[in-house]
């Protein structure tokens, strides 16, 4: 089995001074980092080996997003298993992750994450590959907009193998990109009890999961309201019962239109 190789932190940091000015190279088809090398030592060989199934490479792992299905559920699922021994503390490496978007992952990253869409504004553009190819900093926020690193935090925030489906949560979690943003861009993402139990009250009331405005207003309110309940109460030393309960009063002040739920 080919161990993962992971970038040098001085090419990291080269790659990051060329984007500015060399948007174009992240247009191409090709991967670009070795020819940037030229030969140069630019990355690092570690332990890490990913579990694939049989005659299958890494850079084939994951599928391409087809017809508007972003496959965020499928590949996330995908590298958490290749990678299911990848302690959190490697996991907040930047040399992996901006490694593996600008190599082993790079056709993958050119499907899901075209920079094409921001080229008529230059300093947009150049936001979105730090943002979507690099790691700009080890905080929570950055890891999970990285192209790759998200996909296996969301898994391994919500991987539970006491389920039926151990990734059931995943899917949740990933059922709209708006119940992501929402969840895990607050607070209470950052306690996985409480995420866990956030995401078990929207299983449990599937038509929240149903596309259309109203549920995604309904989810934001939701979020917002255990965000702010964390500050009266500790979320992470509630049960889940407390969390769900209140989830639910506040899901019926929004159907109702009635007072602030409590």
């Amino acid at each position: 089995m080919t161990t993962v190789k992971i970038l040098t932190e001085s090419f990291v940091a080269r790659l990051r001074r060329t984007v500015s000015g060399h948007l174009d190279w992240y247009a191409g088809d090709e991967p670009f980092a070795e020819d940037l090398a030229s030969g140069g030592k630019w990355d690092i060989s570690t332990s890490l080996e990913p579990q694939l199934p049989a005659g299958n490479q890494l850079s084939s792992l994951l599928l391409l997003p087809v017809d508007g299905d972003l496959k965020d559920t499928e590949n996330a699922v995908r590298l958490h298993r290749a990678f299911a021994n990848l302690t959190p503390v490697q996991a907040r490496d930047p040399r992996l992750w901006t490694r593996f978007t600008h190599v082993e992952f790079w056709r993958y990253m050119r499907a899901r994450w075209p920079v094409e869409r921001y080229m008529e504004d230059t300093l947009k553009a150049e936001r979105y590959v730090e943002g979507r190819y690099f790691v700009p900093r080890s905080e929570g926020r950055a890891l999970l907009r990285n192209g790759m690193a998200r996909l296996w935090w969301y898994a391994y925030l919500t991987h539970d193998d006491t389920r039926a489906n151990p990734y059931e949560l995943t899917g949740v979690l990933l059922n709209t990109l708006d119940i992501t943003q929402q969840i895990l861009e607050r607070s209470l993402g950052r306690c996985r009890s409480v995420l866990v139990a956030f995401l078990e009250f929207l299983l449990q009331n599937p038509s929240l999961l149903e596309r259309g405005e109203a549920n995604r207003a309904a989810i934001r309110s939701l979020a917002k309201s255990l965000n702010l309940f964390g500050g009266v109460a500790v979320l992470d030393t509630l049960t889940p019962g407390i969390i769900k309960s209140h989830l639910n009063a506040e899901l019926h002040r929004v159907e109702t239109g009635s007072g602030v739920a409590t």
